[in-house]
Order: C-alpha cells, then structure tokens, then sequence
C-alpha cells in the first residue's frame, strides 16, 4: 500500500552525509566490520551494510526493515494527515507521532555520521513548511487537493484500518540497533 511513495520519499531524505566519517572510530564499535578496497569502503554491522566509494554512499537493510524508508513513509504520511486532514485520524496521527519520535532517537544512536535528533525534527518541520506552502500555492481548500486525495484514498485510510499492523512492523524495525538504512524500502 506505501510503496508508490518510496522513491519519492527515498529521493526527499536528506541526513548528515557531508560530514566525513570517522572510520577508525567506527570500526571499533563492537559487531563493526569496515572494509577499505581502494576508494571503496564497506561499514557491516547488524545486518546492515553501507557502501561509500566515489560516486556516493548507500545503504542496504538486509534484514528488509530499512529504518530511514520507515521513517520516511511515517514523515510523508504524518504530514499529510495533519496537513490535507487535520480534523481525521487521530489514531493514525498519535501513532505516526510515536514511531518519527522513536525513529529520530534510533537514527540520533545508530547513524554513522553524528546527527541529532533535534535536527531531524527541524527537517521534518522544513519539509511540513514546504508541504504547506505547496498546498496553499494550488490555491484550494487542502482536502480538495488532488495530491490530498490521492493520499487520503491511496495510503492513509488503508493504513488507518492497519495500525496495529504497522505498529509492529515498525517497532520490529527498531529492535535491533544498527546504521539506519534507505534499502530495500518495500
């Protein structure tokens, strides 16, 4: 049911990757394995792996439970729901509350690369800001936008008659500590 948004959301993400790793650091940590090959250097911890040569840095999950996906889809959907449909599903909005504030605290203790979870917070407020002005610039009533609609109808009434589901998936998401990670996102 999310997964239309994944590359959207995947593309939106944004964390702390100018700042350089401390990889000496790094591969003290305890279940850490990092492997130089040239300009490539592989991180492995906890059934993550993170990739950094010349041309970027990725993330694979291999347990499938990618964390930065989670949050991600958690974000777009906290900021549809308050946005599109600020007087609808409460539960849902509690709920999605409670995982972006448990997923900041996992990211702040796991990433590779210092962040805090007050800067996560404020990148969630500056995507809710440019969400808001979007909507406001297609000059109708939020609910009557077509993005709205689509998400109302698309992702956040089936994930409304779910939420014990996705609960679930998403502590089980959060049980191991380990980097946070944008792959596989569903």
């Amino acid at each position: 049911m999310i997964r239309r948004l994944a590359l959207a959301v995947i593309l939106a993400t944004s964390t702390a990757q100018a700042q350089p790793l401390d990889l000496d650091t790094i591969a003290k940590q305890p279940g850490t394995e990092v492997i130089r090959n040239g300009d490539k250097v592989e991180v492995k911890r906890a059934g993550v792996t993170v990739t950094i040569d010349k041309d970027g840095e990725t993330s694979l999950d291999h347990s499938g439970k990618a964390v930065l996906c989670y949050w991600n889809l958690a974000v777009v959907l906290k900021i549809a729901a308050d946005l599109c449909y600020p007087e609808e599903f409460p539960q849902l909005r509690r709920m999605l509350d409670e995982q972006i504030d448990a997923a900041n605290a996992f990211i702040a203790a796991n990433s590779l690369r210092p962040i805090s979870k007050a800067e996560l917070e404020k990148s969630i407020e500056d995507r809710k800001a440019k969400a808001a002005a979007g909507i406001k610039a297609a000059g109708m009533p939020p609910a009557q936008n077509r993005v709205c609609q689509q998400q109302r109808e698309e992702e956040l009434i089936p994930l409304n008659a779910e939420l014990e589901k996705y609960r679930q998936e998403f502590k089980e998401a959060l049980a191991v500590p380990r980097p946070p990670a944008r792959n596989p996102c569903f």
